[in-house]
């Protein structure tokens, strides 16, 4: 394996069943696999225990957080069970919300969205 080198692969989808085979079909020995799961597939009817039984993969959790401070940190309170290595906020959460995060994330890599990709100029 080439050491850091990490690749994350978007399970973009609400199907527990599509994940799986993503997962089942993306194994590599030289690179770290990482999946990115968004808010489709927490909300959807298995996801979350889907995703709790994700084991020695590296999880990314796209949520977006953009909330008052309390909110953010009891979000990620309420996700702590799920062993997740990455979580996404807006920075536009402001100061505060970003540094209660930061303080209450432990091991939880925290990345700052600055904009989304579907924006455009109209």
């Amino acid at each position: 394996m080439i050491k850091n080198k990490k690749i994350f692969i978007a399970i973009d989808t609400n199907s527990v069943q599509t994940a799986s085979k993503i997962i089942s079909n993306t194994k590599n020995i030289k690179f770290k696999i990482g999946y990115k799961f968004g808010l489709e597939f927490i909300n959807s009817k298995k996801g979350r225990s889907f995703i709790t039984k994700v084991k020695n993969k590296i999880v990314f959790m796209d949520l977006k957080l953009n909330d008052i401070p309390k909110t953010m940190t009891n979000t990620i309170k309420a996700l702590r069970d799920l062993k997740i290595n990455y979580l996404t906020v807006h920075i536009s959460s402001g100061l505060e919300a970003l540094k209660a995060v930061k303080k209450k994330s432990g091991n939880i890599k925290i990345v700052g969205v600055t904009t989304l990709t579907s924006l455009n100029n109209k």
